[in-house]
């Protein structure tokens, strides 16, 4: 009996309820309520509108940005790279229609790509570290002495075997492939840590290495997101061995690869490598295609820095020399470790 009447009660306090809602709904509370969410609804469709404008307009100016820097593109970078030998090395991951844009730009810049190195998975993967000291053990019986060396991880070793096959310290370009770089490319694309795009024209004196995005800073799923601790150590000893075995090296990415756990990150915060190799984290866009190409200009006259929009860069882009008809030849120095 106390249970029923307690659900009675219960009831007709519902309905009780409803019906006062129902009669403050259609009389007194009506106007009210009805004009205030009839203000509230017009004030976020003016506010969405709004939004949008300023999303069109944004996206317009970020357009002809791109279509300007593209415009100007030869102006900008005509002479940079004049009488110099180039070689693009491509880490996983990264987009064919960057890679074409900077070889382009290149050529543009009066230098010539040597070749098109693509760095497999294998080069860093944590379950490929047997398949790679193996690796190093063959090429070391086939490569003269010292080619290989004896000491460091497996990635730097890799590092100074790919440097040692692609770029040269020599102020001019080195006609031909030498049989000792031609085995060791070979060597290392039967394992499939590389795979060469076309053909390698002779040793360069420039290196462009491209990074990939980092995947996990930009929300999209997949597998390898993110690189590992050994991969941005391998890859930041690559960038280093490109640097100091020819004349000089820039590594060039999207603004993600200058985000936590990206590989401009891992360059940058390392002090020693950072002093060395020029970093450009623009590297998709028109803009990023222009300062790569100067920021090497300046590596093979002796300078080095971090450009871009990431934190503790040295500047947007690097300085635009002013050129004759002949290749800068003012030295500028190598900045002191952060």
């Amino acid at each position: 009996m106390i249970d029923f009447r307690y659900h009675l009660v219960s009831l007709i306090s519902v309905f009780l309820a409803l019906a006062v809602g129902i009669v403050l709904g259609a009389g007194p509370l009506q106007d009210s309520i009805g004009s205030t969410l009839t203000e509230q609804v017009n004030a976020l469709r003016s506010d969405r509108d709004d939004l949008r404008e300023q999303l069109a307009t944004a996206n317009s100016a970020v357009t002809h940005r791109d279509e300007f820097t593209q415009a100007t593109t030869s102006a900008l970078v005509s002479g940079a790279l004049t009488g110099r030998t180039v070689v693009v090395v491509t880490l996983p991951g990264v987009e064919d229609d960057t890679v074409n844009q900077l070889a382009d730009a290149v050529g543009t810049a009066g230098g010539s790509v040597t070749g098109r190195i693509n760095v497999g998975e294998e080069w860093s993967s944590t379950e490929k570290e047997a398949d790679r000291v193996s690796t190093l053990a063959s090429l070391t019986g086939k490569l003269p002495s010292g080619y290989v060396p004896a000491d460091g991880t497996s990635g730097e070793r890799l590092a100074q075997v790919l440097a040692t096959s692609v770029v040269t310290a020599a102020g001019d370009a080195v006609a031909g492939d030498t049989a000792a770089a031609a085995t060791a490319l070979s060597g290392l694309t039967d394992a499939g840590l590389i795979e060469v795009d076309g053909s390698v024209n002779g040793l360069a004196t420039g290196a462009l290495m491209l990074v990939p995005a980092n995947l996990e800073a930009i929300s999209k799923a997949s597998a390898t997101a993110s690189v590992t601790q050994e991969g941005a150590s391998a890859y930041v000893s690559l960038a280093a061995r490109l640097d100091a075995t020819g004349g000089g090296a820039v590594a060039t990415g999207p603004a993600s690869a200058a985000t936590s756990g990206g590989v401009l990150t891992s360059i940058r915060d390392d002090e020693t490598v950072d002093a060395d190799v020029s970093t450009v984290d623009t590297g998709t866009t028109a803009m990023g295609v222009v300062s790569a190409v100067l920021a090497l200009e300046e590596q093979l006259a002796g300078g080095s820095g971090s450009y871009g929009f990431g934190e503790g860069v040295d500047g947007i882009l690097p300085p635009i020399a002013a050129r004759t008809s002949e290749p800068a030849v003012t030295p500028t120095p190598k900045k002191s470790a952060k």
